[in-house]
């Protein structure tokens, strides 16, 4: 990484100026080994030299420090960024709004959600896997049940990462007949568990023939 950092001093001092694709990908770089601060510091260098940060410029500094919990720096990026003009995609959103779950930030999490309507973006699956996940952590389970099927009834079908999503957060919450509903409504609809859901299973039915021997 430092050499990676040299050789970008380097190149600025020379005839090849680094661009934007560049300062991407090191801070890319630098969030996925937890600096997301440094990476801030490239992209102020970066933006002092005349170069236009790009959609994925501020895609990978969200993503970074959402995910490192520097959320208070996520959102005036966000701010900075809607300043310019520069409108956020439902890519970012949804880096956002994961974040915010993640930090238990349920409010914030939501009136994002609500944002992206009142700014005209539509949302996608991932986007609705992300709220549901996020509800179903806070203990939500009526409100990820409902967001589900009006996910359906946008015209939003549900694909086998929704259905182990929502089938893993009931399974979380001790909900095994309704994680159960949907896992034969999955398997109706030719999707399968994945591992992750296969293993939850085993841990409750273990858990359940503790507790009935006991």
């Amino acid at each position: 990484m430092e050499e990676a950092k040299s050789l970008l001093a380097e190149m600025s001092h020379k005839a090849l100026p680094p661009d934007t694709v560049t300062y991407n990908t090191l801070m890319q770089a630098l969030c996925r080994y937890g600096r997301p601060k440094e990476a801030l510091n490239l992209f102020k260098e970066m933006c002092s030299y005349g170069l236009l940060p790009s959609l994925v410029t501020y895609s990978i500094l969200l993503d970074g420090f959402c995910k490192h919990g520097h959320l208070d720096e996520a959102l005036k990026l966000l701010k900075a960024m809607q300043e310019k003009k520069l409108e956020p995609n439902i890519v970012l959103y949804n880096i956002l709004i994961e974040g915010m779950f993640i930090a238990g930030k349920l409010v914030v999490a939501e009136e994002l959600f609500s944002r992206l309507f009142v700014d005209g973006i539509q949302p996608t699956l991932q986007t609705y896997s992300v709220m549901i996940k996020g509800l179903l952590k806070e203990g939500l389970s009526d409100e990820a049940y409902k967001l589900f099927r009006k996910m359906e009834d946008d015209g939003f079908l549900p694909d086998s990462c929704s259905y182990n999503v929502i089938i893993q957060g009931f399974l979380q919450n001790r909900d095994s007949s309704t994680a159960v509903q949907f896992i034969y409504e999955m398997v109706g609809k030719g999707f399968s568990a994945d591992s992750s859901t296969f293993q939850m299973l085993l841990d409750l039915e273990s858990h359940d023939e503790i507790c009935t021997d006991n």
